[in-house]
């Protein structure tokens, strides 16, 4: 494992240090203090971070020669839970065009929520329904950006 942990944090802050290169030729735009350059810089830098810690950590730690690598089968029920997030994820990006983001996402929160093992139902749909309210809202009255409302947009008018 400290070898694949050298190799992995090498090779995760040679990534963050190209895209945080790359976000100095983002376009700039005039009075706007925060650029399209501002999240992915930060991105960047945390990557580098987390990356040259795990370097050190693991060059600093004795090898340990009797720990075998983790199982990756798709037979492994963590790795089937991610498959299937991964999965509800999928069918949530194709469906936000179809049904919209006020009905795509309740039901995508949920879904994931009930993947991880959540059964308070109330409280599940409180938080599915609340966050997407919340973030419509954001994107809509704050930013000024229009969420697609799938076949409700010819109802809403």
């Amino acid at each position: 494992m400290k070898k694949a942990d050298l190799i992995c944090a090498v090779i995760g802050m040679l990534f963050s240090s190209g895209t945080f290169i790359i976000t100095f030729g983002f376009k700039k735009f005039k009075n706007v203090p925060v650029g399209p350059e501002f999240f992915p810089r930060y991105l960047s830098a945390g990557l580098f971070i987390c990356c040259a810690a795990l370097f050190v950590q693991s060059a600093i730690r004795p090898a340990a020669n009797d720990r075998t690598a983790p199982s990756i089968s798709p037979l492994h029920p963590g790795i089937r839970r991610l498959l299937a997030g991964l999965g509800i994820i999928a069918a949530y990006t194709f469906a936000w065009d179809i049904i919209g983001f006020l009905i795509a996402t309740p039901l995508a929160l949920w879904a994931l929520m009930f993947l991880l093992g959540v059964r308070k139902y109330p409280l599940m749909a409180f938080f599915s329904l609340g966050t997407t309210a919340v973030v419509f809202g954001a994107f809509k009255f704050l930013l000024g950006i229009d969420m697609p409302l799938g076949f409700l947009e010819n109802i809403a008018g």
